[in-house]
Parts: structure tokens; sequence; C-alpha cells
């Protein structure tokens, strides 16, 4: 991919022109997709043309209608292994080894707000199967070509911290236990990837230690930027949509939602897919 292709993107841009990300599946495709036979590889085909390009563009791939949410979680995932054949391979999660997840509110207070993120694997894929009954919880998208291009015009010294190695303790977790990457750096290809988790890097650090103070500084001065106003993208997952976001291009969060028990309880369905093994 060549710089070209790549849009610095901010939330008014990704609004504009939303069949760049964004594409909804006819129902007569989604049904032939479910019944992963022959005529459903063609459908494929088509997806996996679809979700390359959105993602070589602006770091994440949206498909509105990809499967029937009144189907059953296991045909869902099915439809969706199928799908992600010839993308990547799907890898565990987290400790115990899960290859898939079902998030949802747990507690039911409300606390349900994520900071912008970066999950440690390629790919992280998510299918609504339910969205919130209070019409809340979008999924927060952020563009690292932005977020650079910020830093570059505004503060050259806070990029060259972030562009230095940062040190995660992910101990206990899926993937590699200690992580050590920039934060925002320049990609083979050209592009800008990024990788971050806010509190698992804080924890790196120590806030009495005045040598400490600029990194501290800088990741404060990271948040500022990713809250702007219009930075972040509010994206409303409905029931059967499906997005692909690449980890190393677009950070990824969530607006806080109060949810109700029972039926009407928000729930995504999580895989987390590595490109580099297909």
């Amino acid at each position: 991919m060549s710089n070209s292709v790549e849009i610095s993107w901010d939330a008014a841009e990704i609004a504009r022109d939303p069949a760049v990300w964004s594409l909804r599946l006819p129902g007569d495709d989604r049904d032939t997709l479910a019944a992963t036979d022959d005529d459903a590889g063609k459908v494929r085909t088509a997806v996996h043309a679809f979700v390359d390009g959105a993602i070589e563009r602006v770091g994440f791939a949206h498909i509105a209608d990809f499967v029937d949410p009144a189907a059953s979680e296991d045909d869902i995932t099915r439809t969706l292994l199928f799908v992600l054949d010839g993308i990547g391979m799907v890898v565990p999660q987290n400790g115990a080894g899960d290859l898939r997840q079902v998030l949802r509110d747990r507690d039911g207070d409300g606390a349900t707000a994520l900071g912008f993120h970066c999950d440690t694997c390629d790919l992280l894929v998510l299918v609504c199967l339910q969205p919130a009954a209070d019409g809340q919880g979008f999924t927060r998208l952020a563009g690292a070509r932005r977020v650079n291009d910020i830093l570059e015009a505004e503060d050259r010294e806070t990029l060259s911290l972030l562009r230095g190695d940062w040190t995660y303790d992910r101990t206990g977790r899926a993937g590699p236990q200690i992580v050590v990457s920039p934060i925002l750096f320049t990609q083979p290809d050209g592009t800008i990837g990024c990788y971050y988790q806010t509190r698992t890097v804080r924890a790196s650090l120590n806030a009495d230690d005045p040598a400490d103070a600029p990194r501290l500084a800088a990741l404060d001065v990271l948040d500022e930027v990713l809250h702007r106003p219009g930075i972040g993208f509010d994206l409303m997952l409905a029931a059967g949509d499906l997005l692909i976001i690449r980890n190393s291009r677009a950070l990824h969060g969530r607006s806080p939602y109060i949810d109700q028990p029972g039926p009407k309880a928000r729930r995504v369905l999580r895989l987390w897919v590595d490109k580099e093994n297909r």
C-alpha cells in the first residue's frame, strides 16, 4: 500500500464518505453467506475485497446486515469463521485461551465506557448480537494518521517521545506478556501505526520519579488529542453488523451505556485475528 491510499481522517471525513468504509450486505447475499457453501465462496470473495480496501484507507471496515441476529450464536460464529478464512487466523484473546467471547455488561452500573486503545492482535472482529437498550454504547474510532499529523503540527517534542519505545506488562493475558513498542510509528508500507493501552503503559511509569514526568506528560497530551471533539468517530452497531478494526491503524473505545438485564442486554461477539498467519 502506498501513502496515497491512506486517509488522514477525522469524524467529519468519515461521515462524508461512508462508502469508503461501510457496506450493506443485501439480504440474498447474507443468506447465501450463512450457507457456507460454494455459492457463499463468491460472496466471501467480495467481502474480502471490500474489507481489504477499507482497512487500507481508514483502518476499519463495517458491514451492515452481515448476519441475521435471530440466528443462534453458534450459527453466527460459523458464518464469521467462514468469512475470516483467507483473512487471518483466530487467536486466543485472554489468558484462558478463549477464541470467542460475548461482551456484555456484567455489573449493570453504567460504568461501561472504554477509552481509546489498541488490542494485542492484528484485527479486532466484532459482531453486534444486540445493541444496548438505551441506544448508547457507540464504538469509538480514531485514526492513527490524524493523531500523528496533529502532533507533528502542534507538538513535535511529544511526538518524538511517543515514537520511542514504551513498555507494556501484560502478564497473565493473551499474547506476548511484555510488549515493547512505540505508541506511534511509521510502518514498512508507509502508513502510520499505533499501539496504545493507557492504563497498562502508565503502570510501567512512576509518577513520583522526575525522569518519568516528560513521558507521563506526553501520554496526557495524547489523551487530550484523542478526546478532542471531532477527532473520534462514533459508530452505532446494529444487531447483525460486523466491524473489523486493524489495531495498528485505528484506536477504538466505547461510549457509556446503561443496560437492561435479560434478552435486551447489549451483547457483542468478539474474535481476535492475526493477519500474518494467513
